[in-house]
């Protein structure tokens, strides 16, 4: 599994803070491969084991892309990973990722000290969320703050996230496992 997703891992982290995009074919082989791993490795059940992690990945991050809060190549990846993790892995993923995404953030708005552009558009999250209609549309979007406080290859956190877990889970460091 390591010597799939860690060279996957880099190429997704390197096209999107390149050009913010992660390339779908890298998505699909990744999703396809680790289905079909787990399958020839575990039948049936590792089959299912690895579908529910694709869907677990792809759910969990489907509601930022459709607030626009995260691009689909971001959430097509996270799937991809979920088909190598399993569900229950995918989901400490996810948590891992989302803070180091909050951490990366952070850093992001010192370095570049736009502590008054960010919490303007905390305000516009805040006004998108109040109704259905902005909440499902353009206004407020991650795409539009992009010019004001940067916009973070969301790969990169997912990444080290994927990573951690990775590690913890192999070494039996941390105990939840």
């Amino acid at each position: 599994m390591i010597a799939v997703l860690v060279p996957a891992m880099l190429i997704a982290c390197w096209n999107d803070y390149r050009s913010h995009r992660v390339p779908n074919g890298l998505n699909a082989a990744l999703a396809l491969a680790g289905l079909a791993a787990h399958g020839w490795l575990g039948g049936l059940p590792g089959l299912w084991h690895s579908a529910a992690g694709l869907a677990v990945g792809f759910g969990l991050l489907f509601g930022l892309w459709l607030v626009r809060g995260m691009g689909a190549g971001d959430v097509k990846f996270m799937a991809a990973l979920g088909a190598w993790l399993g569900p229950q892995l995918t989901l400490y993923a996810v948590i891992a990722g989302g803070l180091v995404g909050g951490v990366m953030a952070l850093a992001m708005i010192l370095v570049r000290g736009r502590w008054r552009e960010s919490f303007f558009n905390l305000g516009i999250l805040v006004t998108k969320c109040s109704s259905v209609r902005t909440a499902l549309s353009d206004f407020g979007s991650a795409r539009s703050f992009a010019g004001q406080a940067g916009m973070m290859p969301y790969a990169i956190p997912l990444t080290i996230g994927t990573s951690i877990v990775m590690v913890g889970s192999y070494t039996g460091w941390w105990g939840i496992l």
